[in-house]
């Protein structure tokens, strides 16, 4: 992995992991408490998405997409409370439906059709899923079903979050990765 983007990942992890910590400290439905969740989930999708990079065609593509989306899912707490007030928002019993692993395929798949080749659809599903991930260690998602809340320790979310970005990146560059650098490579000796 380039150097930089891997110094990025760790320091977004760590940073991300100070945050985790404010949040937890923050009261339940307070705008501090929605703030640092939004920069979780933020943090969280660029430490998983800094090592995939080097191995797809459109780099700041996939960069917003995956920090986007892994914020744009709480969007569901809004329709789900039918409020826009945060307090309402993020004091629901439980996530709603929206955040289940059918989710990130689902949006995957429309990233990858509207713009094929492009690994939107891959950042998609990184964002989406480091999102659903971290969520797991922090009250629990409907993964499966809509009323089965399932629940992981935060420490096991960590490593969890480790390891999709492993499998992203080695997956990513035994697909795709080869194809990306050579053209890249093929461009630099053009010039």
């Amino acid at each position: 992995m380039q150097p930089a983007l891997a110094i990025g990942a760790i320091a977004a992890a760590l940073t991300t992991s100070a945050w985790h910590r404010r949040w937890e400290a923050a009261y339940e439905g307070t705008p501090r408490r929605g703030l640092f969740d939004g920069l979780c989930h933020f943090g969280t999708a660029l430490a998983v998405s800094l090592p995939i990079l080097p191995y797809v065609r459109d780099r700041a593509g996939f960069l917003r997409i995956s920090l986007l989306s892994s914020v744009a899912l709480d969007l569901d707490h809004v329709l789900a409370a039918r409020s826009f007030h945060l307090t309402d928002c993020m004091t629901m019993p439980h996530r709603p439906a929206s955040h289940s692993v059918l989710t990130p395929f689902v949006i995957a798949v429309l990233a990858e059709r509207w713009r094929p080749e492009h690994h939107l659809g891959l950042a998609a599903l990184v964002g989406l899923s480091s999102h659903l991930l971290r969520d797991l260690g922090t009250g629990g998602a409907p993964l499966l079903h809509p009323k089965h809340i399932i629940t992981v320790p935060y420490r096991s979310v960590v490593v969890m979050l480790g390891a999709l970005a492993y499998v992203s990146r080695y997956g990513t560059r035994t697909a795709i990765g080869g194809k990306i650098l050579a053209r890249r490579a093929w461009r630099w000796a053009r010039v």
